[in-house]
């Protein structure tokens, strides 16, 4: 079974054939196990970051619902899925991420996300794949950087946001910010414009911006520690955006304007 995690997601079976489930807690669930080392998962650990908003009955019948909708649609591939009273079992699985990191890596430079198009509006849930984009970023960067210096820790500034600004709505401009840095410093053509004694003496990341009603117009700059030169700067709009009652709000960006100093 080979899963695409970068980009718009997508199962195909030994032979090609497309296993992938249309429903987006079954390739949420499908995400999980996949990126769980040894690809198993507590009953309980699963219906928490599905099914957050739901009391413990519900959520049990929520994922034996995604299960089978789930082993419908592997077919021949579903004797890969396995279960008991307690966990949910994934075997025989391999990823983009496993069998090509640089073409993954490649594809993150271009543009492309994490886990495309897998519209979950569970907090728990996406609160999960914030920081696994996070760390996928981290994880093909340092792959990618093997023959380069060690970079120093970035210092991502966060003092000039205004106040009021939820931690969550914090979180999630912090991973966008680092989507972009990494995209920047990853790509082959900025990476040759970036001398190595650069990396060798890491970035600042600062923030400025305000709110105005539900929007904030934010702008980012990346900044050589050795020197305080600006070396890439980028416009974000963001939108603040609640999903219903009770719901914790989000932010959506929309990056614009980037410039290279």
């Amino acid at each position: 079974m080979f899963i695409r995690m970068i980009g718009v997601f997508e199962v195909r079976d030994d032979a090609g054939h497309d296993r992938t489930p249309r429903g987006s807690k079954a390739r949420a669930l499908l995400a999980l196990l996949s990126r769980t080392p040894g690809h198993r998962r507590p009953r309980r650990w699963l219906e928490a970051r599905l099914w957050s908003d739901r009391g413990q009955e519900q959520a049990s019948g929520s994922l034996r619902q995604a299960l089978t909708e789930l082993r419908k649609a592997l077919g021949p591939l579903a004797v890969r899925l396995t279960s008991d009273r307690d966990c949910v079992c994934l075997s025989g699985v391999t990823t983009d991420l496993d069998r090509d990191p640089a073409l993954a890596r490649q594809a993150l430079a271009q543009g492309r996300e994490f886990l495309e198009g897998i519209d979950v509006v569970d907090a728990a849930f996406k609160a999960w794949l914030a920081e696994e984009r996070q760390r996928v970023a981290a994880e093909l960067g340092d792959s990618h950087r093997q023959d380069l210096p060690a970079l120093a820790p970035f210092t991502l500034r966060l003092a000039d946001l205004p106040e009021g600004t939820e931690a969550a709505i914090a979180r999630d401009l912090a991973a966008a910010i680092a989507r972009l840095t990494a995209e920047y410093l990853l790509g082959e053509t900025n990476r040759r414009a970036v001398p190595g004694d650069r990396l060798a003496a890491g970035f600042d990341l600062q923030l400025e911006g305000a709110w105005s009603e539900d929007r904030a117009y934010l702008r980012v700059r990346l900044v050589d520690q050795a020197n305080q030169k600006t070396l890439w700067s980028q416009r974000l709009v963001a939108s603040r955006v609640g999903e219903g009652r009770g719901a914790a709000s989000t932010v959506v960006f929309e990056a614009t304007e980037a410039q290279l100093m």
